[in-house]
């Protein structure tokens, strides 16, 4: 029996997306342990000891948590996040919102001082909240928003932070508020090409108060 064109369409677009799933899947779980691994090599320059545990398996991220953790932080959360590559629809959805393989840092600092700062791209920086926050442009065209008359004291210690890490920024805020650090940064570019001790030992520095 002969198949109509629309049959073989079908059965075609079946096997591609069957074929990209299997590859996506796979190329995730290599990604994911990779990732870790990295991840990994820093995480005693932040604690001792940590827990820590895949998203369901290694293709989807990781979650790891650091109960006690060296100054200033007190406690850190890290998640792991990679790309959804095994829907096509999704992942070009995540590449058009430039979301890529992503960090994300929440911690509790010791002492949270005063500190209210985001940055992030303007695009990131619209929530109600903080549409009366003053803002500065800050290295590679990103917006810092603080909450004050005049720039926090802590601004210009972030400066040259951003100019290293920001190309690979999607959020950072800075809140009296537990957790006091969230951090959002893409992976892409930034891991291996810089060592997870170096990237966490700069967020110690960055963030100790003095």
């Amino acid at each position: 029996m002969q198949m109509n064109t629309g049959t073989i369409v079908i059965i075609a677009l079946s096997v591609f997306l069957f074929l990209w799933y299997i590859g996506g899947y796979i190329y995730n779980r290599q990604r994911g342990r990779y990732l870790f691994q990295w991840l990994e090599r820093g995480l005693k320059v932040v604690g001792e000891e940590y827990q820590w545990g895949w998203l369901g398996s290694s293709a989807s991220g990781a979650r790891i948590l650091i109960p006690q953790a060296h100054p200033p932080f007190l406690r850190m959360e890290i998640t792991l996040l990679l790309e959804n590559r095994e829907i096509p629809i999704l992942w070009l959805a995540d590449l058009l919102q430039k979301k890529r393989d992503a960090m994300i840092i929440k911690a509790t600092l010791r002492s949270s001082g005063s500190r209210e700062i985001q940055v992030g791209p303007p695009s990131e920086l619209r929530s109600a909240a903080i549409l009366s926050w003053n803002r500065e442009k800050g290295p590679h065209s990103l917006m810092v928003a603080y909450r004050g008359s005049s720039p926090p004291s802590h601004l210009a210690k972030l400066t040259p932070w951003l100019t290293r890490y920001g190309p690979h920024l999607r959020r950072l805020v800075l809140q009296r508020e537990d957790p006091h650090v969230a951090l959002w940064m893409n992976l892409t570019g930034l891991a291996p090409e810089v060592p997870s001790a170096a990237l966490f030992a700069d967020l110690q520095a960055v963030l100790e108060i003095r």
